[in-house]
């Protein structure tokens, strides 16, 4: 049976990045199922009982404690783990420490020691951010707000008052962006180029920049806005002023825009918006069923928007043939990609997106930690039922060092069962960290099928189910 075995270690605080990298290599050590290493916190606490993971002096930790938390094959094993997490903190606090240098301990801290600085990166828990994204308002900054569970009159006002200095609020949970070049969040390494991007959508903005790189295409600025910008309460305020700022920018010539579902009326005076920049635009609304000015070109999926902004009409979906029984299984870390598998491939079939607020809350985004992906990919393996696991994997700055690596042992296993076909598409480029190459080919290793575009993949998967040669 199993084994969990917990440490805690009491007023020991330990930044947020070194667990999650800590984490990640305790989840590697022999007979590990599953691991956490948390500030105690309520959320925290919370999120250890959903992942079986509470228990002994964790149930009653407070939020300056520090909690190690390990299940395992076996108690030997888990207390293995337990004492390799230990060793690990101590190397890396006894490396950080060699090199100690005073950092800044608040915004506005930093922004007096760079007063050239105009932009703020905040990643905090939700119910703190709007009140650092406010103080970067303040100081005349402005912001990119990684963080989700962000509440949504908080993002209302943060725009209004953002609009109102003339600053810009890229999110909350905003993924991605690009500005002269410089990614924020998991951005791509992507050429310069001619083509900008607005997005209520980081993954989206993702597919679309690395499909035109890879057809030999620049991006002058990504904007990202945060998922909820086209919502009728927070009515495109992001989105307008990205598109304002692109009609001034001498750089861009054409103008990309990419959304998850959005309010009509919203959808409407931001189109109208695009097609009054006078520059060649693109719009990519999902799920939208609007008319569009004539200015405007509509494309149904991502790689169409790909597409059209270079002037080309989209390519054929690469062919894959062979058949598989049973449904669809779409597990995914892009919200925006996941919404596009799911239109494609239709009912009778689950998508699951686990970049979704649902799954974030207390620990870190699927593209950082795959540990729950690769769970669901053990379960789905278990069911008769399952005939094709479609997977997109996403790199970048920020992500995961080695996405499809970490996936790898679960991926195995589940082809070893003999009854799943595993549809895979890899959002990256040949300039990432990752190295776009070295990931397909470990898919490719294994046996996966992997396409050139996240419709391709999806359909692909969906003819493969439909006993259709793809």
């Amino acid at each position: 049976m199993p084994e969990i075995v917990c440490a805690v270690r009491s007023h020991t605080y330990v930044d947020s990045v070194t667990l999650l990298q800590v984490t990640a290599d305790v989840l590697g050590l022999p007979g590990v199922e599953n691991a956490a290493l948390v500030m105690a916190t309520d959320l925290n606490r919370e999120v250890l009982h959903d992942a079986e993971l509470l228990a002994g002096d964790a149930l009653t930790a407070g939020p300056n404690d520090l909690v190690i938390s390990v299940r395992a094959t076996d108690q030997a094993a888990a207390r293995v783990a337990v004492e390799q997490a230990e060793g690990l903190l101590t190397r890396r606090r006894t490396a950080s420490n060699t090199n100690a240098v005073a950092l800044p301990r608040s915004i506005r801290s930093a922004h007096r020691v760079d007063p050239e600085a105009n932009l703020a990166v905040i990643s905090v828990p939700g119910p703190y951010a709007a009140a650092e994204a406010r103080l970067a308002l303040s100081d005349g900054l402005n912001v990119f707000l990684f963080s989700d569970n962000v509440a949504i009159a908080d993002e209302v006002q943060l725009k209004r008052a953002a609009r109102e200095r003339h600053l810009l609020v890229m999110g909350p949970d905003c993924g991605t962006a690009s500005i002269n070049g410089v990614g924020l969040g998991f951005a791509n390494v992507v050429r310069r180029g001619s083509i900008g991007i607005v997005g209520a959508s980081g993954t989206g903005i993702q597919e679309v920049a690395c499909l035109l790189h890879r057809a030999g295409y620049g991006i002058s600025h990504a904007i990202g806005t945060g998922s909820r910008d086209l919502q009728a309460a927070v009515g495109g305020i992001t989105t307008l002023q990205a598109i304002e700022l692109l009609r001034l920018d001498s750089s861009t010539e054409t103008i990309v825009l990419v959304s998850k579902p959005s309010d009509p009326a919203v959808a409407e005076r931001v189109l109208r918006a695009l097609a009054q920049t006078g520059k060649p635009a693109v719009a990519h609304l999902q799920g939208a069923h609007i008319a569009m000015p004539e200015a405007v070109r509509a494309a149904r999926t991502l790689a169409e928007a790909a597409a059209f902004a270079t002037g080309a009409e989209p390519t054929a979906a690469q062919a894959h043939t062979g058949t598989s029984q049973g449904r669809v299984v779409g597990l995914f870390c892009g919200g925006t990609l996941a919404e596009e598998a799911r239109a494609v491939l239709g009912h009778g079939h689950e998508v699951t997106d686990f970049g979704d607020d649902q799954y974030t809350r207390g620990r870190a985004h699927p593209m950082i930690d795959p540990s729950l992906r690769n769970e669901a990919i053990l379960r789905a393996a278990r069911d008769p039922l399952v005939g094709v696991l479609l997977l997109d994997f996403i790199l970048g700055l920020g992500a995961h060092a080695d996405p499809v690596g970490a996936a790898l042992p679960a991926l195995r296993a589940a082809i070893a069962r003999g009854h799943l076909t595993v549809v895979a598409h890899v959002v990256g480029t040949d300039g990432d960290p990752q190295d776009l190459s070295h990931q397909e080919s470990q898919l490719l290793s294994v046996g996966a099928h992997v396409c050139g575009s996240n419709v391709a993949a999806a359909q692909t998967a969906s003819r493969l189910t439909a006993g259709v040669a793809a």
